[in-house]
């Protein structure tokens, strides 16, 4: 396992991560909520790791996160004016959408009911990686149903079977993203996070 501050050097953090993606491997990296980690969504091996380590059920698909609206159609094809009006008023930011209509490169982690949750992060570093390499198969640094440890060296003592971890400082109080359905007609909101309902609602008027 190794470890890069991002404060030390981010160009080194930058390159470690996208050669350890694109070799298949599993990177932890700090984001606008919590720590999270990150593969490919094309490298099964990867995926199957990170529901390894994190002793995550397999029925739980990984969303993706992505550097911005312009990757949207790798993704999903799904289009809608609900869509659009989330996206401009909350992306990058802790809002999660699940749309239908998965993209075929999208296979290993779209649900057995074909969607696909996904975000874009108010994280430079990420949507960079992200831009670069394209959308990312990601979820919580953490054991399936435990905290998130704030700092990268407790999620190198909860996770230890990681390739590279972006140490970026304590991320303290991180709240999990509001969490959106647009698969049918009228958009639902499953878990409420730092987006709230009014906000939400608002956003679609």
């Amino acid at each position: 396992m190794e470890l890069i501050k991002i404060l030390e050097d981010e160009t080194q953090a930058e390159a470690a991560t996208k050669k350890t993606l694109a070799n298949s491997g599993v990177v932890v990296l700090p984001t606008d909520t919590v720590y999270g980690i990150f593969s490919l969504p094309s490298k099964k091996t990867a995926l199957e790791k990170i529901y390894a380590l994190k002793k995550r059920p397999e029925s739980m698909p990984l969303p993706i996160l992505i550097s911005g609206v312009e990757q949207l159609p790798q993704v999903s094809s799904f289009q809608s004016q609900a869509l659009d009006s989330l996206v401009r008023t909350f992306w990058p930011g802790p809002l999660t959408v699940i749309l239908p209509n998965p993209t075929p490169n999208m296979s290993l982690v779209a649900s057995e009911e074909e969607t696909i949750a996904l975000r874009c992060p108010d994280n430079d570093f990420v949507r960079r990686i992200a831009t670069d390499m394209g959308p990312l198969a990601a979820t919580s640094a953490n054991i399936h149903g435990e905290d998130t440890p704030e700092t990268a060296t407790g999620i190198a003592n909860v996770l230890q079977g990681v390739d590279l971890i972006i140490d970026g400082g304590r991320l303290k109080d991180g709240i999990a993203s509001t969490l959106v359905d647009l698969t049918q007609s009228t958009p639902k909101i499953l878990r409420e996070g730092p987006v709230t309902k009014d906000m939400f609602f608002k956003s679609l008027e």
